[in-house]
């Protein structure tokens, strides 16, 4: 692993370049997602490569705290990202019925840090602040070989920025958004992204982990009004 060097220098040239990184989600790496939806390359910007080990994008996606997504970045890390698909009951909505009106509810649950134990959490940098991404996508699924794909290059609903408490336990974070995209059709499909902003710097190395991230999105349902009949 990436020894530790500390370098304000690196930080703030890392953070300028990150500031003028461009969308990173597009049409090609989400059907290559939908190819292969359990090892999915283009879902993190890096990896850190180690014999014997698996740092990959399906490590912060197996419910399992002895594996974790590290990115593979010189220094702390600074603007490296990963994406995850949302699941949930919302996937029934479609452009097409107009679905700027719905809200949706997400949650968001990380295990930040690599948490096989106190001493690999304390070892290695955790997340201390990160930039939330979440995309729109409009869905086809064919009945033929191309399967199920995307119909235009994703849309982002939201933007926001968290901080993550310095703990091996799981964090969870809420947020209201509604469908903002003019796509003409398609079923709405989510994802998230998670980009690097600041760490807790590990005493030892300055990999930066995750263990494990999830995200679950819901239809608000809108509370109607009772007709009371007056005497």
């Amino acid at each position: 692993m990436k020894k530790r060097i500390i370098s304000t220098c690196i930080f703030f040239i890392a953070l300028f370049m990150y500031a003028d990184d461009k969308q990173v989600l597009t049409k090609d790496s989400v059907n290559e997602h939908r190819k292969n939806i359990f090892f999915w390359e283009h879902g993190i910007s890096s990896k850190l490569i180690e014999q014997g080990y698996n740092y990959a994008w399906e490590s912060i996606r197996d419910k399992n705290l002895t594996t974790a997504w590290v990115e593979g970045k010189k220094g702390d890390g600074i603007g490296e990202w990963v994406i995850i698909p949302i699941k949930g009951y919302y996937q029934n909505l479609d452009y097409k019925n107009g679905i700027t009106d719905k809200k949706l509810n997400i949650q968001l649950k990380i295990n930040n840090g690599f948490c096989k134990n106190e001493l690999t959490y304390k070892n290695n940098n955790r997340v201390k602040k990160a930039k939330l991404t979440f995309y729109e996508v409009p869905l086809i699924a064919y009945e033929d070989y191309r399967g199920t794909q995307s119909l235009e290059e994703p849309y982002i609903m939201h933007e926001s920025e968290i901080v993550l408490e310095d703990t091996m336990n799981q964090q969870d974070f809420s947020f209201t958004c509604s469908p903002k995209a003019p796509f003409p059709e398609g079923s709405l499909y989510l994802y998230f992204q998670l980009t690097i902003l600041d760490v807790y710097p590990g005493e030892k190395y300055q990999d930066t982990c995750i263990s494990e991230m999830s995200a679950n999105a819901e239809v608000i349902k809108e509370k109607k009004l009772e007709n009371k009949n007056k005497a």
